[in-house]
């Protein structure tokens, strides 16, 4: 039996050193967006990777992301600015500040389902205890949602 992971709006999760509130997901828009409001610090910045299946923006609300996108192209955004990062292109993000707060969009949805897979649930809004992650099983994960993690550069 293979389970499914499931993102219901309104739920909130540890994932990765990161907090996330569910907004909206694949189940409320038909497939086509999710929403995700995230906090997290420098110890919750994702590997490089890739998406095959959707394209990301991130709104900051507060602090300020760094994101490198493609090989070389260094953006930076605060309060106000959003980052797009289309599928198909290497991207990584950066926490330029002790705490940046903002809303993930995925366009399609269902990336979603990978934060569902890998979080646990977050008794609130504080971010956890950073932890090293085991990049080998956070890229497995990844690729059943069609997200490829990249060696470091």
């Amino acid at each position: 039996m293979t389970h499914e992971a499931t993102a219901r709006a309104g739920e909130m999760i540890w994932m990765l050193n990161t907090w996330m509130r569910h907004v909206t997901t694949a189940a409320d828009t038909g497939g086509r967006l999710a929403v995700l409001e995230q906090r997290f610090t420098p110890a919750g910045d994702p590997p490089r990777h890739v998406h095959a299946n959707e394209d990301e923006a991130f709104y900051v609300l507060d602090g300020r992301l760094g994101a490198t996108i493609g090989d070389d192209a260094m953006v930076s955004a605060g309060p106000g600015e959003l980052v797009f990062l289309p599928r198909g292109v290497p991207h990584g993000l950066h926490a330029q500040t002790d705490e940046v707060h903002g809303l993930l969009l995925l366009t399609p949805a269902g990336f979603e389902r990978f934060f569902a897979a890998m979080g646990r649930p977050a008794p609130g809004s504080e971010l956890p205890e950073p932890t090293t992650p085991d990049v080998d099983v956070v890229a497995a994960a990844a690729a059943r949602y069609g997200c490829t993690v990249l060696p470091p550069s």
